[in-house]
């Protein structure tokens, strides 16, 4: 038995036994009339319900009874899941004639959307509590991500109601540039409570996975911020993204592996040049970037570059250094003067794309329902994936600021017409 039960359990035995002797003393004082007897009813009496209120003011206290019946509901109810569910799982310790849960603390926010569970940690623990998956004892919430306090005292679990969505739903392109314009110049929007700088971006997903609908989103905000982006469009396979790119410009498009070589090359000029144009400016502004100039960022969207990949591992080997040069020299030196790639992918393991390359890109993705391999491949190992069925447009992603751990993404809906958009000009 645990030792609060234990606790409990005896200062209720006290209240009964006070009770019992109460009614005793007054079963006896009718009899004997003895004056001690008729003082001891009442004593006791008091006694035992004293004993009662505190045992019911401990429960509605303890689970938060001042934040509303639905706060102390959801509280109790999920508490008393994840301690029984501890215990099934071994995490007790045996003291004597009771057991001992690690202390559990758990908060919720004020709409229930999200929430905080902490665990005192102890040498027993301390591997398992990192392993375990949480989420099964949370009814609908999910872990989206766990972590040691700075101490290494409590393990931290990040909650989310896993039946929120965050997912925007824009009916007119009207809309999506409304909510487009209330988005910093350089930053992107990537659901309802997810907004990250502009910065290299690797995007993982399956076919049907949303990979291409998230892209639209991105490009979508791109191409309406107040510094014009200089978008660049390379796509193996010419499909969506090469129809985009030459309606909206083509001297910027390639399908041709040559072509987007040549692509890749002017693009990597550009930043040269720029590097040369910032280095002036930067002796006005140390530790500044091209976004402290109001200089205009250029973006290369490289779709399927597992196919480009694997076509040009037929070259000669200097030119295949030189491609990866390039692509290095981009990802290492791009953020400052605001060149960026982003890359998009069914899979990322090593032989499709260089394991040094893949780890300096800072914002990745993954949509769908994924391998656990693809997880490990984008974000490395040990990682707590938020357990659920992802929908189409749907997945986690990591950055450095907002997202260290795997957090969910919606990317919003798109029910309008992209490439009437594209013609018109809209864009």
């Amino acid at each position: 038995m645990r030792k609060r039960q234990v606790i409990k359990l005896i200062i209720f035995v006290i209240a009964f036994i006070a009770f019992a002797l109460g009614m005793g003393a007054k079963a006896i004082y009718e009899l004997v009339r003895v004056r001690i007897l008729e003082k001891c009813f009442p004593l006791c009496l008091v006694v035992s319900i004293s004993l009662v209120v505190f045992l019911v003011l401990e429960f509605f206290i303890s689970n938060r009874v001042w934040k509303g019946f639905r706060y102390f509901w959801n509280h109790w109810r999920i508490k008393d899941r994840l301690e029984r569910q501890m215990l099934d799982a071994g995490f007790a310790i045996q003291r004597n004639c009771f057991i001992e849960l690690p202390k559990i603390r758990l908060v919720f926010d004020k709409g229930f959307s999200a929430g905080t569970l902490k665990i005192r940690n102890a040498l027993k623990f301390d591997k398992k509590l990192d392993d375990v998956v949480m989420s099964a004892a949370l009814g609908k919430f999910i872990v989206e991500s766990h972590y040691q306090s700075d101490d290494g005292n409590m393990y931290i679990y990040e909650l989310i109601d896993g039946s929120v969505s965050y997912k925007m739903i824009f009916k007119s392109f009207e809309d999506f540039k409304q909510n487009s314009g209330s988005t910093p110049t350089y930053k992107l929007f990537l659901d309802k409570r997810s907004v990250v700088k502009l910065q290299h971006c690797l995007l993982v997903g399956m076919t049907g996975s949303g990979k291409t609908y998230a892209l639209y989103n991105l490009l979508l905000q791109m191409m309406n911020k107040d510094v014009p982006y200089q978008l660049f469009y390379a796509d193996p396979k010419g499909s969506s993204l090469a129809v985009i790119g030459y309606i909206v410009a083509p001297e910027r498009t390639a399908v041709e592996v040559a072509d987007i070589i040549k692509l890749l090359e002017k693009f990597v000029s550009l930043m040269r040049n720029r590097k040369e144009e910032l280095r002036e400016k930067l002796k006005e502004k140390i530790d500044a970037d091209y976004s402290d100039f109001q200089m205009p960022p250029y973006v290369f969207c490289f779709d399927e570059f597992a196919g480009f990949s694997s076509k040009i591992a037929t070259l000669e080997k200097k030119m295949r250094d030189s491609i990866k040069d390039m692509l290095y020299e981009v990802i290492l030196q791009g953020r400052q003067l605001g060149f960026f790639l982003f890359l998009i992918m069914q899979k990322s393991d090593a032989s499709l794309i260089d394991t040094a390359l893949r780890d300096n890109i800072p914002l990745k993705i993954v949509l769908g329902n994924s391998e656990q391999q693809t997880y490990v491949t984008a974000f490395g190992s040990g990682v707590d994936i938020p357990k659920r069925h992802y929908f189409v447009g749907e997945g986690v992603f990591t950055e450095p600021e907002l997202a260290p751990q795997p957090k969910l993404v919606q990317f919003a809906q798109l029910d309008f017409d992209i490439l009437a958009c594209a013609r018109t000009r809209v864009m």
